[in-house]
């Protein structure tokens, strides 16, 4: 006696082979992701030990270290690297939009891991007041995943600094304020609208916004005139909230 396939059948079927095909692309995506990054990596040119580094300039102005990196691609306008992390990146900017590198590698290609990309409105070369970079939260531990991290106080205060290069200079942010936000709601933070201050009173009333969302204190606060930079991710905690932490410049190396 043959026995009937039912529609509850063939549905379940299709739901699980729809499952398979969708974590063997995440974790063949996952794969390659972490090999590009290697790749990626090993072409940052170091011209001498890291105590002791004398930077070297390409004559359009442009560090050396990262020069072959921007001639595979004119988007990149930075390196990312947070010890304690492994959050080692390079970062993207497209002039039109945010959504560009959501989905693509560094070579634009599609990956559901995105790559981490600055803010459009910000400049670049890296002389906006407030350098906004985003990147997903990918449960696989990649991109900015690691960035949760900084729900713990403690580790904040031994991980304070964010290492975050232009394509001409390199520079060290410290944390000042981590905090959760959900956008669309009634209260939402809109950090991501602030890039540049006109002046004193818009700076400390963002500044002001920062710490009063903050998980902790870091007893640092911002005076008008410093640069910051402003980290943002997923946190799953609640549709559509982000986790986002902020720093202030503190060195230029």
């Amino acid at each position: 006696m043959k026995r009937k396939i039912t529609l509850i059948q063939i549905l379940f079927l299709c739901v699980f082979i729809g499952c398979g095909i969708y974590f063997a692309k995440y974790y063949i995506d996952k794969h390659k992701t972490e090999k590009e990054m290697e790749q990626l990596r090993d072409m940052i040119q170091d011209t001498g030990e890291e105590t002791e580094q004398i930077e070297t300039y390409e004559p359009n102005g442009m560090l050396t270290r990262y020069y072959p990196l921007y001639e595979r691609s004119n988007d990149m306008s930075g390196w990312i690297k947070i010890d304690g992390t492994c959050i080692d990146y390079p970062v993207m900017y497209r002039a039109e939009s945010n959504a560009y590198y959501l989905h693509r590698n560094f070579d634009g290609e599609d990956n559901s891991a995105g790559m981490p990309f600055l803010d459009y409105q910000c400049d670049p070369r890296g002389s906006s007041q407030n350098m906004i970079i985003y990147a997903h939260n990918m449960r696989n531990g990649t991109m900015f995943h690691e960035l949760l991290n900084y729900r713990d106080h403690d580790f904040a205060a031994s991980y304070p600094y964010i290492n975050f290069d232009t394509l001409y200079e390199r520079r060290q942010y410290q944390i000042f304020a981590v905090f959760n936000t959900r956008v669309g709601a009634p209260d939402e933070f809109k950090y991501y609208e602030f890039i540049n201050a006109e002046n004193n009173e818009e700076f400390n009333a963002f500044v002001d916004e920062c710490i009063a969302h903050s998980l902790y204190s870091t007893d640092m606060r911002p005076e008008y005139g410093d640069e910051l930079i402003t980290l943002s991710t997923c946190s799953y905690n609640a549709n559509d909230e982000r986790f986002v932490v902020v720093g202030k410049l503190i060195a230029r190396m």
